[in-house]
């Protein structure tokens, strides 16, 4: 039985942990009313300390002491015994575990065609002639058991033209029919929905939209609707909408030693580069940090990583505020966060405000001294989100304030906790997700997008381009293997311009119709992209991967990149960028894609 935590002091509190397990299957879905038991190790291996059954979000929590090792049993499909699927150790307040079960029914549902024959109600896949059962297994984010399973298959044998029944997912390729137009009350995320939205997150024409489930409205090979389900919100996402800027592979992380330097926020302290980011630093007059700090532009929009009331609004450090609110979680999850160094005009909600997941409640502020911007990275004001968790081990009252001179290093309450498995919780929600919050997320099909005019912009600014004295005409020029091109890197031929005719930044064309051709030059290389790549793509990763295509002329020098994007490993695609010629581009181009930041200066 669980323990009742009113009946303890504050001493036997603090012993006390408040475990989470979530139990999911190979697809990253929740396993529901799954019968658990958790137990001792050892000689005390029939001592059931908990047990019940999970919750609609494969979750089941439960009490124990700090510092027990436990063993996690649970009953198999075909019969009434219980099977040790796991053993944990519980060192912390607050602890989630979550475990893949390798086994799983996996029921596959039909509905009845008006002619009388089942129909798979989750989707299908036409086989193409190359195609294999592992291709086709990463194309859905599946495995290839799973489509055996679904397909009756009794061996890895596939015939072109064959269709085979797949997962739910809306990663259909260029090629794939486009979705019919959704009712009012079925509305899919719109095309012109901002790129960076929070997963999960309904569309709203206010700027505090709540974060909840959505509609998901699946398509069959006609193109016509045949499922729709909804996605409940994922306990906590991020607090922020775009990945830091001192993510690993981004401006201030790890590839950059030697440049920027290393400020990776989610390392452990010991792992090097510079940690001054990380929990447990040490500070100036011997202080720790007590958070971990999320570098961002200045202005950045800061949201509520889940349900909550706000405790307290008030200044925190050099010329920023602090929001601290009081978080319960869809999956009972508990916690205290600070969210600091914010801007303090920015702040939209007040005390005793109960705020939505994914509401924005401020903007990222900068850090003064004396008035004066801070230099925080090297000669730099990098403006961020300092990011403090509490168990709530010592209630969830931050009267008084939560920080505490007089107590241990970190100089905060005893309940302070590092916030890191709070932050890749959040993390893995809004940008790596599961496979099926992949599938169903708030990325696109590739097929429904287009370069977007920060794109082009962005790719603009790459090629440049040499105009008049006017500046109202473009120049034909010779490009660095001599072929005759105008305005931004259109190739006229492979011929110099004098064997065509064209004098070599004399000859001139009007600015429309150069901007023409680039836009003629994008929608050919959108094909080519769409031609490597099958994935769903935010807008941003969509327009760093074009100006890779409008640079290298397509992606047939980088299929590890094609292939990690294709299996929705989006984060290890990432770093193909740094491995291809022109670095210089390839850097900004890896931190539009990693990042959301349009930012071509060179």
């Amino acid at each position: 039985m669980t323990k009742n935590f009113n009946n303890h002091s504050s001493q036997e509190v603090s012993l006390i942990s408040n475990v989470s397990l979530r139990l999911q299957d190979r697809l990253g879905g929740a396993i529901q009313g799954l019968e658990i038991e958790i137990r001792g190790l050892g000689e005390k291996a029939k001592d059931v300390y908990h047990a019940s059954s999970t919750d609609a979000h494969g979750l089941m929590q439960f009490a124990t002491r700090k510092g027990d090792e436990l063993a996690v049993y649970v009953k198999r499909w075909t019969n009434d015994s219980m099977k040790e699927i796991a053993r944990i150790r519980v060192d912390a307040s607050l602890v989630d575990f979550k475990l893949t079960s390798p086994k799983t029914r996996h029921k596959v549902r039909t509905r009845v065609d008006t002619n009388g024959e089942g129909t798979y109600r989750r989707g299908t896949y036409l086989v193409k002639k190359g195609d294999t059962l592992t291709s086709i297994a990463k194309l859905h984010c599946t495995s290839v058991d799973f489509l055996k399973h679904v397909n009756g298959l009794d061996s890895d044998r596939i015939l072109a033209g064959q269709v085979l029944k797949v997962p739910p997912v809306k990663n259909r390729g260029a090629d794939a029919p486009r979705p019919r137009a959704p009712s009012d009350t079925q509305r899919s995320p719109s095309s012109s929905a901002p790129a960076n939205r929070v997963p999960g997150q309904a569309e709203s024409s206010s700027s505090n939209a709540s974060h909840v489930p959505v509609s998901v409205q699946e398509q069959n090979t006609n193109g016509g609707p045949t499922h729709t389900s909804q996605r409940p919100a994922p306990p906590i996402i991020f607090p922020l909408r775009t990945r830091p800027l001192n993510d690993r592979h981004a401006i201030y992380g790890e590839p950059n030693v030697g440049r920027e330097g290393d400020y990776s926020w989610d390392k452990a302290l010991t792992e090097g580069g510079r940690p001054v980011a990380r929990f447990g630093t040490k500070r100036a007059k011997g202080r720790l940090h007590a958070g971990r700090d999320l570098y961002v532009e200045k202005n950045t929009e800061i949201v509520a990583i889940a349900p909550g009331v706000v405790l307290r609004c008030s200044a925190f450090y050099m010329g920023t505020n602090e929001v601290s609110i009081h978080h319960t979680a869809s999956d009972g999850q508990q916690f205290i966060v600070r969210y600091g160094e914010v801007d303090p005009s920015s702040i939209t909600v007040r005390v005793g405000q109960r705020v939505e997941q994914g509401q924005i409640i401020a903007k990222s502020g900068v850090l003064l001294d004396a008035g004066r911007p801070l230099n925080v990275v090297g000669h730099k004001n990098v403006s961020m989100l300092h990011f403090e968790a509490y168990s709530g081990a010592l209630g969830f009252s931050v009267a008084p304030s939560l920080s505490q001179p007089g107590s241990h290093g970190f100089q905060r309450r005893g309940d302070l906790i590092d916030p890191l498995s709070i932050l890749q919780q959040g993390y893995r929600a809004t940008f790596l997700s599961s496979p099926a919050l992949q599938q169903t997320g708030d990325r696109k099909p590739i097929g429904q997008l287009c370069t977007s005019d920060q794109g082009k912009a962005f790719i603009r600014e790459w090629e440049g381009v040499y105009f008049d004295v006017s500046r109202e005409n473009v120049l034909y020029y010779d490009d660095s293997k001599g072929y005759c091109t105008v305005g931004w890197g259109h190739l006229i031929a492979k011929k110099s311009c004098e064997q065509l005719g064209y004098r070599h930044r004399v000859s001139t064309m009007p600015k429309r119709d150069a901007l023409a051709l680039f836009d003629a030059d994008v929608l050919e290389h959108e094909h080519r992209l769409k031609a490597r790549i099958t994935a769903p793509l935010y807008q941003y990763e969509f327009d760093a991967l074009m100006s890779l295509v409008f640079n290298l002329g397509g992606l047939s020098k980088t299929p590890m990149l094609c292939e990690k994007i294709n299996s929705c490993n989006y984060r290890d695609a990432a770093s193909e960028f740094l491995d291809i010629e022109n670095k210089s581009r390839r850097r900004s181009e890896h931190n539009l894609f990693t990042t959301g930041t349009y930012d071509a200066r060179h």
